[in-house]
């Protein structure tokens, strides 16, 4: 059974809010974890909310993922501590899925492999939707053809979206950022 995780949004400044959360799961001594949307390239707010947040300068908003029944001890910490003056819940939704879309162009078989390997054998739970590809090109007048030339012996290439529950998203987008020629899009919530 897959794990269920709830989006906390907090207003208020960053470095409070992340340490109260930190502070409180630590303090507790609870077995859980909460990832800080900002830092893992999480898609939380749109240009046009951005911009509105911006003109009538309202406080930092902060997305915190919490996993299920954290999500209510961390609220109610919050309103008990009487801190609704430093950090304000915004909101509370459950999160069913999360999903990122993704694209790579290599040229090399090693790393043609390894990114077939990253994106076709998917982690219990992770699917891929609107996959092209991949699709592989050899061309042997390319051999010894140097690195950015137009022509080169090896290609691949493949694009897609990887859907699935926030966890494992989130930990595949973290393998697959530190790979070369790959780009991707912020991670969104659902």
């Amino acid at each position: 059974m897959t794990k269920k995780y709830y989006e906390v949004v907090l207003e208020g400044s960053f470095d409070l809010i992340k340490g109260f959360v930190l502070g409180f799961i630590e303090g507790r001594g609870i077995q859980g974890e909460a990832i800080f949307e900002a830092e893992h390239h999480i898609e939380n707010e749109s240009m046009f909310g951005q911009l509105l947040r911006f003109m009538v300068k309202k406080g930092n908003r902060i997305n915190v993922i919490v996993g299920s029944g954290l999500h209510d001890l961390l609220c109610e910490a919050i309103e008990k501590r009487n801190l609704q003056n430093d950090i304000k819940i915004i909101s509370v939704r459950e999160i069913t899925e999360a999903c990122f879309e993704f694209s790579y162009h290599a040229y090399s078989r090693k790393l043609g492999h390894e990114l077939k390997t990253l994106f076709g054998s998917l982690p219990p739970g992770l699917r891929l939707e609107k996959g092209e590809g991949p699709n592989e090109r050899v061309i042997p007048e390319g051999k010894g053809v140097e690195a950015y030339a137009p022509l080169h012996e090896y290609e691949i290439e493949a694009r897609g979206e990887i859907h699935g529950p926030v966890k494992a998203v989130i930990n595949l987008y973290g393998e697959a950022e530190h790979k070369d020629m790959v780009k991707l899009g912020s991670i969104k919530l659902a």
